[in-house]
């Protein structure tokens, strides 16, 4: 998930390797071309391209086998989507024909403190739910939910239905988000934060989001992080 006036070299290289691999179908364990096919096919330096397949190799991609060559380690999926779009995680991952699922679930019943009770404009000390989650694309590990809800919306935690998206739940309880305001900025977390991480350190885009309703009022406040690995986030920009 990438927002960037002018891509690194490097990064234009790793989104050709990945494009690559998804046009030939290549799977875990298929052999990628030698580094002198590559840099003819891509155009670019032997230093580029290894710094590209360093980077890609450290997301757990790519696996380099001394004096063998690299190999497929875990097939990239992108999906790409407008940043502009509201969409919850699920929907992101629907659009472009993947399977959302949930794992690591944590629902923890919580008092607001300052910084939260700001958020959703409610006093410090109102009953919330605190919701953990890591979200899937087709297996895949595509964001790590962090969401603030107000218990007033779930009254009965037990009986909700967590694993999907939020907004059904929102929506049943006829609070349906019209529009957020957002705060977005790069992140990194180590398998001490995310041990489903498949390389020690990953990279994400952190959403810092309030969702409110269509009388303005804030139903959720989230922080979602998303893969840099799997969400490839495009923006338009017009004068």
């Amino acid at each position: 998930m990438r927002i960037r006036a002018e891509a690194p070299l490097q990064v234009g290289v790793q989104d050709a390797i990945k494009n690559m691999i998804v046009a030939r179908s290549l799977q875990p364990g298929d052999q990628l071309p030698t580094e002198p096919e590559l840099m003819a096919t891509f155009g670019v330096g032997r230093s580029t391209l290894r710094e590209a397949m360093a980077n890609m190799e450290a997301m757990g991609v790519l696996n380099r086998v001394q004096g063998r060559g690299t190999f497929v380690r875990r097939p990239p999926l992108i999906l790409a989507n407008g940043i502009d779009e509201l969409r919850s995680v699920s929907e992101h991952i629907r659009a472009v024909g993947a399977v959302p699922s949930t794992s690591r679930m944590q629902v923890d019943s919580i008092l607001a403190n300052d910084v939260v009770a700001t958020k959703l404009q409610v006093a410090e000390g109102t009953a919330l739910l605190r919701i953990e989650r890591i979200r899937r694309a087709n297996d895949v590990v595509a964001a790590y939910c962090i969401d603030f809800v107000s218990k007033l919306l779930v009254p009965d935690p037990d009986k909700a239905n967590f694993k999907g998206s939020l907004f059904d739940i929102f929506s049943e309880a006829g609070r349906e988000p019209s529009y957020t305001e957002t705060a977005i900025r790069p992140a990194m977390l180590s398998r001490r934060e995310l041990p489903e991480l498949d390389s020690e350190v990953g990279l994400f885009l952190l959403f810092e989001e309030v969702f409110f309703d269509d009388a303005g009022v804030p139903v959720c406040f989230s922080e979602d992080y998303y893969s840099a690995e799997v969400f490839d986030f495009r923006i338009m920009r017009k004068r």
